[in-house]
C-alpha cells in the first residue's frame, strides 16, 4: 500500500516539474517577444563602440555590395553592384585621400585624389583613355572632341575652347544669346586666323596669317569681300584692294618692285585700268 502511494506521489511530482519547465519556456518566449516588440517600437539597438577588421554587406547573389576595411595607408570603403563589379572606392593613400569611380564594365572613368603637389581630378572615356585632368591649378583636355564650355546664367555657351577634327586649337566667343561673335582658329594650309561676326551670324571680317604675310578681309552684309589688305607676294610690299558690291576690284593700291607706289583704277566690270605712278626724277 505504501509502495503504491509513493509511486503516485512521484508521478505527481514529475507532472509538476514538466509543467514548471513549460512555464519557464513560455515565460522566456514571452519576454523575448516583448523585447523585440519594444525594440521595434523604440528603435534599433545602438552600439556605442564596435571593433572589427572588416565589414561586408552581402547582396542577393551572396557577394559583397558594401565593404568597409583597412589598408596599410588607412581606411577604405568599396561599393559593388550585384554582379560583384567594384563601382566606387573611397580610401586613404600615403598622400591623403582617394576617390575612384568605375563603370559597370569595370573601367575607371573618374578619379579624385591628393598628390604631393596638391589635388588632382581626372576623367577617362569608356576605353580607359584619359581625356581631362585638373591638377595644381592647370586644366588639361585631350581627345578629338575635347572642349571647355563657359555658360551664362541662361545656360547658353558664351565661350568655348576646343580642338577641331584636325587636332588644331579653337576659341569661340559668343554674345548673350549664344551667337558666335568672334573666333580664333587655324585655317588648313594657311595659318592662324581671327574671324568676327555680326549678331545675325554673318561673317564680317577675317584677319589671317599666310606664308607671304598678314591678310585682312572685310565683307559686306551679303558676305562679299569689299576691302582686302595684304602683302605682295612678289616684292613683300603692302597692297590694298577695294571691290564694288559684286566683289569686282575697282581700286588697287600697292608698291612695285622699285618700292614705288601704284594706284590702279578700274571700271565697274574690272576693265579699263588706269595707273597712277610717281614721275621719275620728280621731287616736289
Amino acid at each position: 500500500m505504501n509502495a503504491e502511494r509513493l509511486t503516485k506521489i512521484e508521478q505527481e511530482l514529475s507532472k509538476l516539474r514538466k509543467s514548471a519547465k513549460r512555464w519557464r519556456v513560455a515565460s522566456c518566449a514571452l519576454l523575448v517577444g516583448a523585447g523585440l516588440l519594444a525594440a521595434d517600437v523604440v528603435g534599433p539597438t545602438v552600439i556605442d563602440h564596435l571593433v572589427v577588421n572588416r565589414i561586408d554587406v552581402l547582396g542577393d547573389a551572396g557577394t559583397p555590395v558594401v565593404s568597409i576595411s583597412q589598408t596599410t595607408a588607412g581606411g577604405r570603403i568599396d561599393l559593388y553592384n550585384q554582379s560583384g563589379t567594384n563601382l566606387l572606392r573611397v580610401s586613404s593613400t600615403p598622400n591623403g585621400g582617394d576617390v575612384a569611380i568605375w563603370d559597370d564594365e569595370g573601367t575607371n572613368v573618374a578619379g579624385l585624389w591628393s598628390a604631393e603637389n596638391g589635388g588632382t581630378f581626372s576623367l577617362w572615356n569608356a576605353q580607359g583613355e584619359e581625356h581631362s585632368q585638373f591638377a595644381s591649378g592647370a586644366l588639361t583636355l585631350s581627345g578629338a572632341n575635347a572642349s571647355l564650355h563657359i555658360q551664362n546664367k541662361k545656360g547658353d555657351p558664351i565661350a568655348v575652347v576646343a580642338s577641331d577634327p584636325l587636332g588644331n586649337g579653337r576659341l569661340q566667343i559668343a554674345d548673350a544669346n549664344g551667337n558666335i561673335a568672334s573666333e580664333m582658329l587655324m585655317l588648313p594650309d594657311v595659318g592662324g586666323a581671327v574671324v568676327v561676326n555680326a549678331t545675325n551670324g554673318n561673317k564680317m571680317g577675317v584677319l589671317a596669317a599666310t606664308a607671304d604675310g598678314g591678310r585682312l578681309n572685310l565683307l559686306n552684309a551679303r558676305g562679299v569681300p569689299v576691302f582686302i589688305a595684304s602683302t605682295e607676294g612678289q616684292n613683300g610690299g603692302g597692297a590694298m584692294l577695294i571691290t564694288n558690291q559684286r566683289g569686282i576690284p575697282v581700286l588697287i593700291m600697292k608698291s612695285d618692285e622699285e618700292h614705288r607706289g601704284i594706284i590702279e583704277i578700274l571700271d565697274a566690270d574690272g576693265n579699263g585700268i588706269r595707273r597712277i605712278r610717281p614721275l621719275r626724277g620728280y621731287s616736289p
